[in-house]
């Protein structure tokens, strides 16, 4: 009976020991259950020293008993393991170029007020909106130009085609975005530990979110490379850095990118009084930012611009405002968030919740808090905005990860702590412990974490290829079109040939997937009546400083920008047959003026199923999906016209 009462006492003290680890993420303290007596030796020796580890107890067997009165290693801090940054660098990269070649273009603002404007800089033609207007001066030309000398480099080094320069400002994209995700994954990493930065790591890579953001050419995705570079530089106590980030956020992409930099300052001014350092650093980055913006941009409209301020004032203090253009529900951010993110953005959600749930064990609180105030804060000035689109999250996708990431972490605490009280109530009532097995709880904990990453990830795929299979053919048509024998005859031997688009005017990928440079792109009528872009003067040096007519910012239709549809020697459209009105044919069907030059398939979201137009699962989507035929036309009898000559625009002060 001595015996058996010593056991009970020895196990008592064992499964307080385990309890009592839990609360103490530096100590790696494992509950052992054993059959035999050498493992209940080892348990009597364990619980002597206080510390356990899977190390001590794979050398331990029955022929090395003698070695079992040796005291037991502590666990490093942090015990979890994750790639080290140049490996991260080297995941991210390959996804984020992965991306660059794969991902469609999903905004036509990215069209026509990024890509256009570079395509005029480089090449002397391109579209030109409103808001490069110089009677407005909404957008920045230094921002343009931060992408087009790069461009102009490689095309003075390699002399390659439009379509290539196109790819290598996409990578090149790809490429700081994955350099800005490394440096913020290796500060979480030294910051909040090795197991928070793992699970970032891994769903970043398959995030739907981070696949349509890395490559695209908007100052909202910009900023989501300053943002983790500035939440990095933070962690890292680098606060200079960190203001200098937020202020290249906030004035070279986009004004209110600033927000992110808000917690920042709260903890530097209110939290750690270094008020001098961010007064000084602010002013700093001011100057060092705004004055070559000024300049450059007065240069390029020909009068004093300060876009920031032009697009703030628009935006915040006029009275027509973004609202233009079209207002969502408050579900919005929410739906779209769940899309690109799923589990993560949920996660993401409840991590205030379970945060407060394991605040007693928690380490690393302020910084955790400060990441996810900045998404909170965000989400919810957005949210107010009637005006909502995908691309005004961006700047905080790179922190929606880590805010998941976060989450999960806490959830793998509770069920830590969850597992280790239930097993202190089991093992009061073992009486025989010659018959208990080991067992060790933590790799419930443990598989919680894997589990959320193969599930993410495996989501976050699937939506990819939603994206990739449904939407892919606005870029398809054209790369056809490149291959197409007619059409390189017809770019050797000179001819001026007009591409057309109708309905389909919004999925423009960009003048730099036309064939040659003497082809022109125009738009014939249709339903939309708002207005469209109208073209830069062509191979004009000043092109940009020059008020273009017929501009308005009430988004009121300008009939000067139709061509009639017997000027067009091609014509994109999207083939629906359910979807016809005088404006909007079915001009594939007229096959007397038009034959198929190609055909892809393009996702019907109205006739597919609301989950399977979402996600791709294999076999299901096919039967559950609906696809219209995305067309590119080819007149059957052309009529060549000669280019009016002109200078190329090679002096263009880049």
């Amino acid at each position: 009976m001595g015996g058996k009462t010593r056991a009970r006492q020895q196990a008592r003290m064992r499964a307080s020991a385990s309890s009592k680890s839990t609360t103490n993420k530096h100590s790696k303290e494992y509950v052992v259950m054993s059959r035999n007596k050498e493992d209940i030796d080892v348990l009597d020796d364990l619980s002597a020293s206080g510390h356990a580890t899977r190390r001590a107890r794979s050398k331990t067997s029955a022929a090395d008993s003698s070695t079992q009165n040796k005291p037991v290693e502590y666990i490093p801090s942090d015990p979890y393991w994750s790639p080290s940054p140049y490996s991260a660098f080297k995941l991210l990269i390959s996804a984020r170029f992965a991306a660059a070649l794969w991902s469609t273009i999903s905004d036509c603002d990215e069209t026509f007020n990024y890509w256009e404007p570079t395509h005029y800089l480089l090449y002397g033609k391109g579209f030109q909106t409103w808001e490069y207007s110089p009677v407005y001066a909404l957008r920045s030309y230094t921002y343009i130009l931060f992408h087009a000398v790069p461009a102009k480099i490689y095309d003075y080094l390699f002399a390659p085609t439009p379509l290539l320069i196109f790819f290598f400002i996409r990578c090149f994209l790809s490429f700081i975005c994955a350099g800005a995700e490394a440096v913020l994954y290796r500060a979480v990493r030294r910051r909040l530990g090795g197991n928070i930065a793992r699970i970032a790591l891994i769903t970043s890579l398959f995030s739907a979110g981070m696949f349509i953001c890395c490559c695209a050419y908007l100052p909202s995705a910009f900023s989501a490379y300053m943002t983790s570079f500035a939440i990095a530089a933070w962690l890292e106590g680098l606060d200079e850095l960190a203001i200098f980030a937020v202020a290249v956020s906030g004035l070279l992409s986009w004004p209110f990118a600033a927000l992110t930099g808000a917690f920042i300052a709260v903890d530097i001014v209110l939290i750690r009084r270094e008020i001098l350092l961010f007064i000084k650093w602010s002013l700093l980055s001011l100057t060092v930012i705004l004055i070559p913006t000024m300049v450059l941009d007065s240069n390029m409209y020909g009068k004093l611009v300060i876009a920031p301020l032009n697009i703030v004032m628009y935006n915040v203090f006029s009275t027509k405002g973004p609202d233009l253009y079209g207002t969502e529900s408050w579900m919005f951010y929410f739906i779209n968030g769940s899309l690109n993110f799923n589990i993560l953005f949920i996660m993401a959600i409840l991590s205030p919740v379970l945060i407060l749930m394991t605040l007693k064990i928690q380490d690393r609180i302020r910084e955790q808090v400060i990441i996810i105030a900045t998404v909170f804060i965000w989400l919810i000035v957005f949210l107010l905005q009637p005006h909502k689109e995908e691309r005004f999250l961006f700047p905080i996708y790179p922190l929606i990860p880590i805010a998941g990431a976060i989450g999960i972490d806490c959830v793998q605490k509770l069920c830590d702590i969850t597992c280790a009280k239930v097993f202190l109530w089991w093992i009061h009532g073992i009486k025989d412990f010659s018959k208990i097995r080991v067992w060790d709880y933590r790799k419930i904990a443990t598989s919680v974490g894997v589990a959320a990453i193969i599930l993410t990830s495996t989501i976050g795929c699937s939506r990819i290829l939603a994206l990739h299979y449904g939407y892919r053919a606005p870029f398809d048509i054209f790369f056809q079109l490149h291959r197409d024998p007619a059409a390189q005859h017809a770019v050797q031997a000179g001819r001026n040939y007009t591409v057309c688009y109708g309905k389909e005017w919004h999925r423009f990928p960009a003048s730099f997937f036309i064939p040659s440079l003497m082809w022109d792109v125009r738009f014939v009528q249709s339903e939309f009546k708002g207005q469209l872009p109208d073209r830069y003067p062509p191979y004009d040096a000043n092109g940009t400083k020059k008020i273009p007519e017929h501009m308005n910012d009430l988004n009121l239709e300008e009939s000067t920008r139709y061509v009639n549809i017997t000027q067009c020697d091609y014509l994109v459209d999207l083939s629906d047959p359910e979807r016809v009105t005088p404006l909007e044919p079915n001009y594939a069907a007229k096959t007397t003026e038009w034959k198929v030059l190609s055909e892809y398939p393009f996702l019907n979201p109205a006739k597919s199923h609301v989950f399977f137009r979402a996600f791709y699962i294999p076999i299901l989507s096919a039967k559950y999906t609906t696809y219209d035929s995305y067309v590119l036309l080819d007149r059957k009898k052309k009529s060549a016209r000669s280019r009016k000559s002109g200078k190329e625009f090679h002096d263009d002060d880049l």
